[in-house]
């Protein structure tokens, strides 16, 4: 189904992974856009993915889901380092997503049976991508708020795990390939895992997870002045 509109789709990605820091940038420097933008994708996430789950009856079971919900409830509730963690965590899934989709967009294709569900789900990541970028330029970070970041993490890929192994949630979603490694023999059927790939792998992994949340701290510290940071979003 989706043979004749990956190069379609990877063309949008693209778009979505250049104009989403763009726009974040232009947005986080006005204060009133950046109070529309972080609550407005906060009140759409609990509307549009509260409704969904609710008629399919069954509780968020990927990171994606989590994500969006995540991000509503911490821009709300005023305790700055959920804020941190709930923008760290939902801009690198959004970023995630986009590259994997960039790259191998029918690693999603199997699991997205409707075109339109297919695309709705680039635009919602873009969202998360978004979302995190600018609540970046308006919530003070400190190094402290990298154990929340942690620890948080940890705790939905433990949740997700646990689903996966009690048979509640499919083991098939991207994000739980990433963690058990075989990403790569799902975007290259070829491919031979071998002991050195999973050391090698998780290597890189922890550390491009570090090189994000240190991406973090410098969009953070560089996005607007000391004074202004005290804002709509500091706790």
């Amino acid at each position: 189904m989706y043979a004749n509109v990956f190069l379609h789709v990877q063309a949008l990605q693209f778009i979505l992974l250049c104009l989403v820091p763009l726009s974040a940038y232009a947005t986080y420097k006005n204060r009133i856009l950046s109070f529309v933008a972080v609550y407005g994708l906060a009140v759409w996430f609990l509307v549009f993915k509260g409704a969904e789950y609710w008629n399919s009856n069954s509780p968020p079971m990927d990171i994606s889901a989590i994500c969006y919900f995540l991000y509503a409830l911490c821009a709300f509730l005023p305790v700055r380092p959920l804020k941190v963690a709930a923008a760290q965590i939902a801009g690198l899934c959004g970023i995630v997503y986009g590259l994997v989709m960039l790259s191998a967009p029918q690693i999603f294709s199997a699991r997205d049976t409707n075109e339109m569900t297919f695309y709705l789900a680039i635009v919602n990541h873009a969202l998360l991508f978004f979302g995190g970028l600018v609540m970046f330029g308006h919530v003070r970070f400190a190094k402290t708020d990298i154990i929340w970041h942690l620890a948080i993490l940890g705790g939905i890929i433990a949740y997700i795990e646990i689903c996966i192994a009690k048979g509640v949630a499919e083991g098939n979603a991207v994000f739980s390939k990433i963690v058990d490694g075989t990403i790569i023999q799902i975007a290259v059927p070829t491919f031979s895992m071998t002991w050195w790939y999973y050391v090698l792998y998780y290597v890189i992994v922890f550390g491009l997870l570090c090189l994000w949340i240190a991406l973090t701290y410098a969009i953070n510290r560089n996005a607007v002045s000391s004074k202004q940071k005290i804002g709509f979003f500091a706790v």
